[in-house]
């Protein structure tokens, strides 16, 4: 249970979305357009207010991925864009992230995620799968995926 609970969006003053997050004891950032989410937190200048934050801090989908140093819009990942693209992440923890959706090993092995695999660790979550990172180490919850220099090993539960 929370006393309070503010969603941040473009219809809060820029100011008013800072002061929340700054004074939030939890930090969620939620699903939806991760590109959308990425360019706000940007236009917002949330970004170091988040990272800075004593908050507990939870991301599901396009909000896990934007907690990522790096993730992967693709043509082959059922995004909506014309070429791939790498975005960088709020940085919290130094790898890649591509977060669930319904693609599993044999989809993986297409290679969209092999180019970002060579400059950094990619986690790949299948559908109702997690990552939880507390104090540097990392906790798996379902089928994930550690892609490696263009290699992929499943990481087991």
């Amino acid at each position: 249970m929370f006393k309070e609970k503010h969603f941040i969006d473009y219809r809060m003053p820029k100011d008013e979305a800072r002061q929340w997050i700054q004074n939030a004891s939890v930090i969620f950032l939620c699903g939806g357009d991760p590109v959308q989410q990425n360019n706000f937190l940007a236009e917002y200048e949330l970004t170091d207010v988040i990272k800075n934050s004593n908050a507990v801090i939870l991301g599901a989908s396009a909000g896990a991925l934007n907690m990522a140093a790096k993730w992967v819009t693709s043509q082959n990942a059922d995004h909506t864009v014309e070429i791939d693209t790498i975005h960088d992440g709020l940085d919290f923890n130094p790898f890649a992230y591509e977060s669930h959706s319904k693609r599993d090993y044999a989809s993986f092995v297409q290679g969209y995620l092999f180019p970002l695999s060579e400059e950094i660790d990619v986690y790949a979550a299948e559908q109702e799968s997690a990552i939880r990172v507390k104090d540097g180490a990392i906790e798996i919850m379902g089928p994930v995926y550690l892609i490696s220099r263009s290699k992929i090993q499943k990481i087991s539960v």
